[in-house]
């Protein structure tokens, strides 16, 4: 005949009468009645065939095996606790991988601010960011290398979902001493003479800024070509000339001895997060979401 399975409550009764050695203690703990948990403990002993407490000068006492049974009780008891644990862990993402990507316009100040965040939060054991040209975007999503990606451009793709995070406008980003840097605002028209640190016209900054110059009727003039937003922002801070580039990039950058300017009647450039939908979008990837709207939206972007 199989022996019975030992309940858990039980279990629970047990232990916590023999933390307190006292039914009266252990009722009010477990907020039950005293006479009910003297009836839980005989059926206890019933179902195990011995005795658990001894009666001796009017306190209950633990016999030998209700103190070697404590042992493999509080034994299995920390090893469930542990288990629940980490089974909490990896449902909030804790004791996982999140690894996702970002173009550098959104990589460069937006994102570093999100995930830190996330770490703050414990969102994810580990973080893998992949830095991506936007030609690389949607292989590295349909072929599962990451969990999503940051950027400023659209992806044209049925598979691909798009979130949009916010939206910022162009500015113009000059070394803290000249001439423009006390100006509230600028027009492309203002910055005609200044050597033009840009983008090629078929790039994605390169096409924004080409609109907001044709709004006001100028053509750009660019004297240093780059491919990315670190170039510019250290070829400004070298002194080098002028550069152009949406507000998500721009952040912070006094803390390098630099000044963004808003620039009138710009187009607005939106950011956005991209996933694909052959797979589920993790947990991890919702918070970076929420982060980096929260962080556009306190830094006055839409």
């Amino acid at each position: 005949m199989a022996t019975p399975k030992l309940k858990e409550r039980h279990l629970e009764i047990f232990r916590i009468v023999m933390a307190t050695q006292s039914l009266t203690a252990a009722a009010r703990h477990l907020g039950v009645s005293q006479p009910s948990l003297s009836v839980a403990i005989k059926r206890l002993e019933d179902q195990l065939g011995v005795a658990l407490f001894a009666r001796i000068s009017g306190r209950m006492v633990p016999t030998e095996e209700a103190r070697l049974i404590l042992a493999e009780v509080e034994r299995v008891h920390q090893q469930s606790e542990m288990l629940s644990d980490v089974v909490y862990s990896i449902a909030r993402g804790q004791a996982t991988t999140f690894r996702f990507g970002a173009t550098p316009s959104i990589g460069m100040r937006l994102l570093p601010k999100a995930v830190r965040q996330l770490q703050l939060k414990g969102t994810a054991g580990t973080y893998y960011c992949d830095s991506l040209p936007q030609r690389d975007v949607r292989d590295y999503l349909l072929f599962g290398q990451g969990s999503c990606v940051a950027t400023i451009a659209t992806v044209e793709d049925p598979l691909i979902d798009t979130v949009k995070i916010g939206e910022a406008n162009l500015v113009c980003v000059v070394p803290a001493g000249h001439p423009l840097a006390s100006r509230s605002s600028v027009t492309p028209g203002d910055i005609m003479g200044d050597t033009l640190i840009s983008f090629a016209p078929a790039t994605t900054h390169g096409l924004h800024i080409d609109e907001t110059f044709r709004r006001w009727g100028v053509v750009r003039e660019t004297s240093v070509f780059v491919h990315f937003v670190e170039a510019a922002l250290t070829f400004v801070a070298e002194g080098i000339g002028i550069t152009i580039l949406d507000a998500f990039s721009a952040m912070d950058c006094t803390s390098s001895g630099l000044v963004a300017i808003p620039i009138e009647n710009s187009v607005m450039v939106s950011a956005y997060v991209h996933s694909c939908l052959l797979r589920p979008r993790p947990l991890a990837a919702d918070k970076l979401i929420a982060e980096l709207r929260a962080i556009a939206a306190d830094a006055g972007m839409r």
